[in-house]
């Protein structure tokens, strides 16, 4: 029953990743955190749930980065703007968890999720009108990617369900933003890992086949599958209604945070 929810949350994660530019953190992280205090002993199944989050969206977004890549919607000069905020933000952001008690860092992984909920819910990136010089403006995109990725790294979600829709506000093509977004998620959620990893390395009560806080047994059969479905995601993107696929998300979304509340 297990392996059949790692394959469903990783099937409909890696199809968002491909659709939207992002989300498969934000499907296959409520899962874990609510089923990993089910499977696995110790007081350190939420943190466990981040960082095998992480990990597998490294490989989701490597390969859609890749189909992004080979139709031409990534921008390698935007990829260099954002590429140390999300690096330094995505390694620091693990570390800083450590401090949180389980109860807060469950309240605080609730409530990005209904943030991030409602923001679906509200927002309509197709009538964002872009009117900003991305050029004049490097530093403030610097400190903002940079705290949404160490916001976001906490969580073990992905930075670009923020990141996407603040950057389409410059006068970039939204097709660019996606495409480079998810580019970058490769770099976010590779530091990312880099810090539940060695966040974790020293902890002593952990599971069995766990790397710091990276599950494997889990890792490896979402990574395969997110590895197959993420480009098919990207070939579907323009057959699928998008705010419908937000709406369907939000709900999930609400009832994943109310979820991991109760655990």
């Amino acid at each position: 029953m297990t392996f059949f929810v790692y394959v469903l949350a990783a099937t409909l994660g890696g199809l968002l990743v491909g659709i939207l530019g992002t989300g498969n953190a934000l499907v296959i992280m409520p899962t874990l955190a609510v089923t990993f205090p089910k499977v696995l002993a110790g007081e350190h199944a939420l943190r466990l749930a981040a960082g095998t989050t992480m990990a597998t969206m490294a490989v989701g977004a490597f390969f859609a980065a890749l189909a992004q890549h080979r139709i031409g919607r990534v921008d390698t000069s935007l990829l260099r703007l954002t590429a140390f905020p999300y690096l330094f933000g995505a390694l620091a952001g693990p570390w800083f968890s450590l401090w949180l008690p389980i109860p807060i860092l469950r309240a605080y992984l609730a409530l990005v999720m209904t943030i991030v909920a409602v923001f679906l819910f509200v927002s309509n990136r197709n009538t964002v009108v872009p009117d900003r010089d991305i050029s004049t403006h490097r530093f403030e995109v610097l400190a903002v990617l940079l705290l949404i990725s160490t916001c976001s790294s906490v969580a073990g979600i992905a930075s670009g369900i923020f990141a996407i829709p603040y950057l389409s506000r410059f006068q970039l093509p939204i097709k660019t933003v996606v495409g480079t977004s998810t580019a970058a998620a490769g770099l976010y959620s590779l530091a990312g890992t880099a810090g539940h990893i060695s966040a974790g390395w020293f902890e002593p009560a952990l599971p069995r086949h766990s790397v710091g806080f990276v599950y494997l047994p889990a890792f490896a059969v979402m990574a395969i599958v997110v590895a197959i479905v993420g480009p098919l995601g990207v070939r579907l993107a323009r057959h699928v209604d998008d705010g419908l696929l937000r709406r369907v998300f939000a709900t999930f979304l609400f009832f994943s945070a109310a979820a991991i509340m109760l655990l």
